[in-house]
């Protein structure tokens, strides 16, 4: 990254356009297939406000603790950012997570907030992939132990969980051999060379600057894992203690409904927090509410059903996309404004310069 690529960050229209077009047409087949809109209208002027309030409060307190895995890993490198300040930018990086495919923009976001605190490019980088390492470590983690406490789960359900569990396994296998190799010092470097990347005269600064950025890369992850992986190991905790709070948001709101009890409530909560994950589909609009509909639809009326649907994806999706699209639009504001100010600064730098000539 330069300076002059430090405000280059645009609102995401599209994905934007992409994800809330998603939502609302999960809406709007909720309404048509699965109650009645004027039913589940009823049903939210008899549900619990205390709930909805309750279950927003999860989400947003879990954006805090999510800033104590990013803390924990920047301490490891030798800096030190305010908790409040990761915060803010967790909640705009939350809601570019929530409208890019796979969940995957809220990162670079983090990237370019430490590059400016002076973290450099591959610190920052070597940081996020660790702390997005121990996050979906703490996800596998969570939902094998919620996941392995079911004893109760519909028939069509219970059939696949066997397979779940195995999958998170194997990727929680996968996320491990990554952190061996990414701590690594020179596989990288070989695999480059045998693949004759550099072979040519003129890619050779272009060789030196990939090693040296591999190898500040690969110096952060020993960092990491210094002192027997201490900052790491806080990472974890700090992870799985956000997806703990995060899925207490849909444990609340299927309180208000009286669905289930205990680790089976829970559990159902966790099933809808993983669906949307691994999905292609800004917001994993529709994956959730498929997950929901084939869980719960033995378990609550239609009209409580869909009254369900619409409360959860106000709570985790519309609501976060409202603030954190305004912290985002209020950062990119903000890094707008330094960069016409650093170039009128160097304008008049420059002029001083030529008048002292």
């Amino acid at each position: 990254m330069q300076n002059s690529d430090m405000a280059s960050w645009k609102v995401p229209w599209k994905g934007i356009i992409a994800a809330l077009g998603c939502g609302i047409f999960s809406l709007i087949m909720v309404f048509s297939k699965v109650a009645n809109p004027r039913e589940i209208l009823q049903e939210l002027e008899n549900y619990p406000t205390s709930y909805f309030l309750l279950a927003l409060s999860c989400v947003v307190l879990s954006w805090g603790i999510d800033a104590l895995r990013i803390r924990a890993l920047t301490r490891a490198t030798g800096h030190h950012i305010e908790w409040w300040k990761l915060t803010v930018a967790l909640a705009a990086a939350n809601f570019l997570t929530l409208v890019t495919p796979f969940a995957g923009g809220g990162g670079a976001l983090i990237i370019y907030v430490l590059y400016r605190r002076g973290v450099s490019a591959p610190r920052a980088s070597a940081v996020v992939t660790a702390g997005g390492m121990a996050g979906q470590l703490s996800l596998a983690a969570l939902s094998l132990i919620v996941f392995s406490l079911l004893d109760q789960v519909p028939p069509r359900v219970g059939k696949f969980l066997i397979y779940v569990r195995i999958a998170f396994v194997l990727y929680m296998g996968v996320l491990i051999a990554l952190l061996y190799l990414a701590s690594r010092s020179t596989w990288v470097r070989k695999w480059l060379q045998k693949k004759k990347i550099f072979d040519q005269e003129e890619d050779q600064s272009f060789a030196v600057k990939t090693g040296q950025w591999v190898n500040e890369f690969q110096a952060t992850y020993k960092q990491i894992f210094s002192e027997k992986g201490r900052y790491f190991a806080r990472s974890l905790a700090a992870a799985f203690a956000y997806y703990v709070v995060y899925y207490l948001a849909s444990f609340t709101l299927l309180t208000g409904f009286g669905v289930s009890e205990g680790i089976l409530r829970y559990g159902v909560s966790v099933l809808l927090g993983v669906a949307p994950v691994f999905s292609p589909i800004p917001g994993g609009a529709g994956t959730a509410e498929l997950v929901a509909y084939l869980v719960l639809e033995q378990t609550l009326p239609k009209h409580a059903l869909g009254t369900f649907i619409v409360l959860w994806r106000t709570v985790v999706f519309y609501i976060p996309i409202i603030i954190g699209g305004s912290i985002f639009t209020l950062l990119v504001f903000r890094w707008a404004a330094a960069k016409r100010n650093l170039s009128s600064e160097s304008v008049i730098l420059s002029e001083e310069n030529d008048h002292n000539r």
